[in-house]
């Protein structure tokens, strides 16, 4: 009240000792315009659906009882030998504070569950939690977050068919959790088993499911060797009982220098794999994020393997497959260190291999997604939805290198995870 009172006085001398001077006052404009034949403004949205999608802030934040961002347009680019094409598809971001390392499926009754990592009570580095959602319209909207662990591990949940879901870990050793009502509920943490040596079993990729077996790329480290020094070592393990032990395995050929993976079955019987593979000789290993991916198939189950590729020279990595339903085999992936147009860039990519993981159309390419802040883009997750589109689930950091770094710790960068709906069959491609 002060301030204003003040204000006030203050105009009241300006404007008196301008009198006094004789300065004149402003003069008024006056408006001869006509009137258009095209009215102004335009709307393409109207005012019901502003007040529901748009924060009412000054801040720009949202509701804290909203779960996702408004759904927004976003340029999915598609690579030609001729030049790029675009697709207009679909975006959001969950407005969950640092949210993670999610993973989500599709149950035979349509509902999507997802399983995730975030700090939903206390933005406390003490106080993370894993936590499950779902979303009975194809992701276009989600439940409340049900906590269902504390911590920071990487679970990640697979389905079995029916009411049942298995959680396996993903990147650490882990636990492993069962639900048998859908998802609703989960049972205690039980150990995951390491390899038959003893060695602690690592997985990032995606899991077959095939009935109750699923199969899975593993790896522990070991001995290093090649040219490079590779210390990891994969291997296909199997489980015939929905997860809860894992007693066969093999091992993938150690001179790939290979260590995470994905799996997938192909139409014709085959067994395809998508791994993270060592740097070229004399390319620098600053961090994983230099890595590339190799893939190769199999037709008995693992024992021996053909088609055996190295793509890229550095950078991309965290692949997952995915088989549609018309046989084509679609690649997600993290691309740490992309190139578009002779410029780096970070961002999720896709790629579609029509002959059952032989080859893959690399000229075609989709970018999914670019991030300019950080590199640490991570663990693109995919699934089909029943009109033909993909929902791609994917996280990335946001770490200013200014100040001690976010949730007070310094080497711990913010998550943000996003989902984007698009197609691999643009119209008239």
């Amino acid at each position: 009240m002060y301030r204003a009172n003040f204000t006030a006085v203050l105009f009241v001398l300006v404007y008196g000792v301008a009198l006094a001077f004789g300065q004149p006052e402003y003069p008024t404009a006056k408006d001869v315009s006509v009137k258009a034949e095209v009215p102004t403004p335009r709307e393409t949205a109207g005012l019901e659906v502003i007040k529901k999608m748009a924060a009412r802030q000054s801040t720009a934040a949202f509701s804290p009882k909203r779960l996702i961002s408004p759904t927004m347009p976003i340029a999915i680019r598609q690579e030609h030998p001729d030049g790029p094409t675009y697709q207009e598809g679909r975006t959001y971001t969950f407005l969950i504070h640092s949210m993670k390392f999610a993973g989500v499926v599709r149950r035979d009754d349509g509902r999507l569950i997802l399983v995730g990592t975030g700090w939903l009570s206390n933005p406390s580095r003490l106080e993370p939690s894993i936590f499950v959602i779902h979303s009975d319209d194809e992701g276009r909207t989600w439940s409340p977050p049900n906590v269902i662990h504390k911590g920071l591990e990487r679970p990640e949940p697979i389905y079995l068919g029916g009411q049942n879901l298995v959680m396996i870990p993903r990147d650490d050793p882990g636990f492993i959790s069962m639900s048998e009502d859908g998802g609703e509920t989960w049972g205690e943490k039980t150990s995951f088993p390491p390899f038959p040596d003893g060695r602690v079993s690592y997985r990032n990729g995606s899991v077959l499911v095939e009935g109750n077996t699923l199969t899975g790329v593993f790896y522990a480290e070991g001995p290093a060797h090649g040219p490079v020094g590779w210390t990891a070592h994969s291997a296909i393990r199997r489980s015939r009982d929905g997860g809860r032990t894992w007693d066969e395995g093999i091992w993938l050929p150690p001179q790939w220098q290979t260590s995470e993976g994905a799996v997938a079955r192909a139409k014709d019987g085959a067994l395809v794999v998508s791994l993270r593979t060592a740097q070229p000789e004399g390319y620098p290993s600053y961090s994983d994020h230099w890595r590339r991916i190799t893939t190769a198939r199999s037709t008995d189950e693992g024992k021996t393997w053909s088609h055996h590729q190295v793509h890229f020279r550095y950078g991309k990595v965290h692949s997952r497959l995915l088989t549609l339903k018309n046989g084509d085999i679609l690649m997600t992936y993290a691309a740490r260190m992309g190139e578009l147009d002779g410029q780096i860039y970070h961002g999720i990519e896709a790629v579609l291999s029509r002959d059952h993981g032989k080859t893959w159309d690399w000229d075609h390419r989709f970018i999914l997604f670019r991030w300019a802040m950080h590199q640490s883009t991570h663990t693109p997750v995919s699934i089909e939805l029943p009109d033909g589109r993909i929902l791609t689930l994917f996280l990335y950091h946001y770490n200013a290198s200014w100040g001690e770094g976010s949730l007070g710790n310094p080497g711990y960068p913010l998550g943000i995870t996003s989902i984007v709906f698009w197609t691999p069959y643009p119209e008239g491609q």
